[in-house]
C-alpha cells in the first residue's frame, strides 16, 4: 500500500514539475538562496559583494580578495517535505577570483525521497579596469543542472533523470565610489532538459543600481525579466547599525512580496537571517553562515 501511495505522489509531482519525462516547468526558477539578498527583496546584482555572487553576478567575484565559504538553508513556506540549501566557495588568484557554488532541492514523502534537483556552478570574475574613481569587471558562470527521480523510492518505477549545461554572464562597475551598477544574464545558451520531450530551462535578465548616500547604507533598485513572466521591480535597503549588526529590508512586485532580515558577525564568521512573505502560502525563513580566511 505504501508503494502505491509513493507512486501516486511521484506521478503527481512529475505532472507538476516535469511534463514528459523530465522537463523544467517550475524547476530551476529564480530562487534567491542568499538570506542577505533575499532580505533586500532579491536586489543584489549591483552589490553581490560576497561568496553568493557566483549565483547572482559572477563579475562581482573579481572584488573578492579573500578565501571564503558561505552556506544557506531555506525553510521554504514551512513545508518539511522540501529541503533547499546552497553553498559557495571563493578563491582569489592572480588571474581573477574563482568560485564554486552548489544548490540542492529535494522533495520527500513519508521519509522517502521522490525527486531531487541540483545545480553546480563554476564562476570566474575578472577586473578589466580600476582606478580611484571607478572600476569595471566581467564574469561568467558555467552551470551543470541535474534532475532525477530515484527509482527505489517508488517501487522500481523509473520516471527518468536528466542533465544539461547552462552559461551565465555578468558585468559590474563602480562610479566615484558611491554608485555601483550590475547586469546579469542567466542561461544565455538556452539550455534544455528532458528526453524525449525537452523543455527550456528558465532564462532571466537582471539589471540594477546600488547607491550609498553615506557610509554603512546601501539603497538598491533592480529590475528582472524571466522568460514568459512580467518585468519585476525590486527595491532594497541595507543599513549597518554598528560593526556587529546590520538591518535589511526589501519589497518587490510580480508577485508582491515584502522581505526583511538581519546580519551579524564577529571576526571571520558572520550569520544572516531573512523572512519573505508570500501572497497565498506561508512565509519563508532563510538562514546563512559565512566564513572568510
Amino acid at each position: 500500500m505504501k508503494g502505491i501511495r509513493l507512486l501516486i505522489a511521484a506521478v503527481i509531482l512529475a505532472s507538476l514539475l516535469v511534463p514528459g519525462v523530465a522537463g523544467a516547468a517550475g524547476v530551476f526558477d529564480n530562487l534567491v538562496l542568499s538570506p542577505r539578498a533575499r532580505a533586500m527583496g532579491g536586489a543584489f546584482v549591483a552589490l553581490s559583494d560576497d561568496e553568493t555572487a557566483v549565483f547572482t553576478n559572477p563579475a562581482a567575484l573579481s572584488m573578492q580578495d579573500e578565501i571564503g565559504f558561505y552556506s544557506s538553508y531555506v525553510d521554504l513556506y514551512g513545508y518539511d517535505f522540501l529541503t533547499l540549501g546552497s553553498g559557495a566557495v571563493t578563491v582569489p588568484t592572480d588571474h581573477g577570483t574563482f568560485a564554486v557554488g552548489a544548490r540542492y532541492l529535494a522533495t520527500e514523502y513519508e521519509g522517502t525521497e521522490l525527486e531531487k534537483e541540483y545545480s553546480v556552478t563554476v564562476g570566474h570574475g575578472i577586473m578589466l579596469m580600476e582606478d580611484v574613481h571607478s572600476s569595471l569587471a566581467v564574469g561568467y558562470g558555467l552551470n551543470l543542472f541535474g534532475l532525477s527521480f530515484p527509482t527505489e523510492s517508488i517501487g522500481g518505477t523509473d520516471l527518468g533523470s536528466a542533465n544539461t549545461f547552462g552559461l551565465d554572464i555578468g558585468v559590474i562597475g563602480t562610479l566615484r565610489g558611491r554608485t555601483r551598477f550590475g547586469f546579469f544574464a542567466k542561461n544565455i545558451n538556452n539550455p534544455k532538459l528532458g528526453d524525449p520531450d525537452a523543455k527550456d530551462l528558465p532564462q532571466w535578465f537582471t539589471a540594477g543600481v546600488a547607491y550609498s548616500p553615506y557610509g554603512g547604507v546601501q539603497t538598491l533598485l533592480e529590475v528582472q525579466k524571466q522568460t514568459h513572466e512580467d518585468i519585476r521591480a525590486i527595491f532594497g535597503l541595507e543599513m549597518e547599525i554598528n560593526e556587529y549588526l546590520t538591518l535589511r529590508g526589501g519589497i518587490q512586485n510580480q508577485p508582491n512580496r515584502v522581505s526583511f532580515g538581519v546580519g551579524t558577525g564577529w571576526r571571520m564568521v558572520r550569520f544572516d537571517y531573512s523572512y519573505t512573505t508570500h501572497e497565498t502560502l506561508p512565509g519563508s525563513h532563510v538562514y546563512g553562515l559565512g566564513i572568510t580566511f
